[in-house]
């Protein structure tokens, strides 16, 4: 049978949340069988449930794949405060390789964060262990569709965005001030470090660009630290971390995808057709095998899910195994 373990908060802590009517064990079975690895649920900021599966443990941290994407615009936001970018501004501006592109001048930093930039799909190149710049590969592709017009999910749009981000760095940077190299240094002064949070290691290429698609490694228990970040609008224990102006653009889809926002998943009004106890406004962070953090803002909820899953994993599966199913609450208690 799977290694495991569950951890419960005394039932005195318990009574003072929401009442969520959550079956997490039922959940974590479900994940247990297709090959899960943790589930930690988070009521009201609280950790109420802990389980690990398949040998995994608390301790373990595991590849979230592109779970690692959702870091981006949240860095985007605070490096906005800052005067660092702008979601609006012309890439061009600063990959000056692109002028003279038609279709490259257009290209926005919110194109390369909602995937609507148009540049070519490349990921077979980028993915590979052996690719010695991914940045410039990225930056090299070509634009082959009109920016903002189409959604292309890919690994290239925010490889241009850390070449991009590395050199608004090294402009703004003075002999007074020094800022951090790159993208992962800036996220871990300006995110991770003030909430406490510690990536176990971030996957790098040839020549040191640090892979903002898919390059974090953590434990469920870190990555769940970042995900109460995004479930409290930006805050943590009382200081504003991301800055509200903007922050709920991060979950508006684009006229191309209006299931994805800036690198989160709108999944909440699709899952919530099949099942109405899934609140409409779920988003996630999502990576390949399963990698999931679920927000549920309107639940005050937040679900950690690793996992070495095959195939697609089953969102409405799992959230229906944990929320239940049928009406939802407002319409059980008329």
């Amino acid at each position: 049978m799977h290694a495991m373990r569950a951890v419960f908060l005394p039932c005195l802590l318990l009574a003072t949340l929401p009442a969520q009517r959550l079956a997490p064990e039922a959940a974590a079975g479900f994940s247990a069988e297709r090959r899960g690895l943790a589930v930690l649920v988070y009521e009201d900021g609280e950790l109420t449930f802990e389980r690990y599966d398949n040998g995994h443990s608390a301790d373990k941290a595991h590849h979230i794949f592109s779970g690692t994407k959702s870091f981006a615009p949240i860095v985007a936001l605070i490096a906005q405060r800052e005067g660092l970018l702008e979601l609006d501004e012309r890439v061009s501006d600063t990959i000056t390789e692109w002028r003279g592109d038609e279709r490259k001048e257009r290209i926005t930093v919110r194109h390369l964060l909602n995937f609507t930039s148009g540049l070519r799909n490349i990921d077979d190149q980028l993915h590979s262990l052996r690719a010695p710049d991914k940045y410039g590969a990225s930056i090299a592709c070509d634009c082959v569709r009109e920016p903002g017009t189409r959604f292309r999910y890919g690994s290239n749009h925010l490889m241009v965005f850390g070449e991009f981000f590395e050199r608004k760095l090294r402009a703004a940077e003075t002999d007074d001030e020094k800022l951090p190299k790159d993208f992962v240094a800036y996220l871990k002064l300006k995110v991770l470090e003030p909430i406490g949070c510690k990536y176990t290691s971030w996957l790098r290429d040839y020549k040191g660009n640090p892979a903002l698609p898919y390059g974090a490694y953590l434990t469920a228990r870190e990555w769940a630290k970042f995900g109460l970040l995004v479930l409290n609008r930006g805050a943590w224990q009382g200081e504003q971390i991301v800055p509200l102006e903007h922050f709920d653009e991060c979950f508006r889809g684009s006229e191309a995808n209006g299931r994805y926002g800036l690198n989160f998943w709108l999944i909440g009004a699709s899952a919530h057709k099949r099942n109405a106890r899934i609140p409409k406004d779920t988003v996630t962070a999502a990576g390949m095998r399963g990698q999931k953090l679920y927000i549920m803002p309107s639940k005050k909820l937040l679900v950690v899910r690793l996992g070495n899953t095959q195939g697609r994993f089953d969102d409405v599966g799992f959230l229906t195994a944990l929320l239940g199913e049928g009406g939802d609450d407002d319409d059980e208690r008329k």
